[in-house]
């Protein structure tokens, strides 16, 4: 009889323990968002959802978080990117800037970027990841 009580006590413990861990990951299932890498003033995402691919063209946004609230009310910033896969050139189509962090809150800067293209150094960090997605993303 113990060991009854003691099975059905564990099962209902489990079965509140997975409905708690599947509520958490639902309230981030919106966030597609992968740590690239940190600095000291703040960290680097990949949207993993937006990445698209036509031909050698790779369309995909970043997000720089902010550790600290910067002059102009900021917590994070969003840039949608494209690379050019023949040589790894990279150009930032559009920036939004949020009040909180994550691109999070009230979109309060939007702005079109040069659509100059930039090729980052070769060994550097820009570089690589464009070198990680024209390698890893397909057709």
């Amino acid at each position: 009889m113990i060991i009854g009580f003691f099975n059905y006590t564990i099962l209902i413990t489990m079965r509140y323990f997975f409905i708690i861990i599947f509520c958490l990951f639902s309230i981030n299932s919106h966030a597609s968002w992968f740590k690239l890498f940190s600095i000291s003033s703040g960290d680097l995402y990949l949207e993993t959802n937006s990445i698209e691919r036509n031909k050698s063209q790779i369309l995909f946004s970043q997000l720089v978080n902010y550790k600290t609230k910067q002059p102009n009310g900021m917590l994070s910033l969003k840039v949608l990117s494209e690379i050019n896969c023949k040589n790894l050139s990279i150009r930032e189509l559009k920036y939004m800037a949020f009040r909180k962090n994550m691109g999070l809150g009230e979109m309060f800067f939007e702005k079109e970027g040069k659509k100059s293209w930039k090729t980052p150094k070769k060994g550097s960090s820009p570089f690589f990841v464009n070198q990680i997605l024209c390698d890893r993303v397909s057709f």
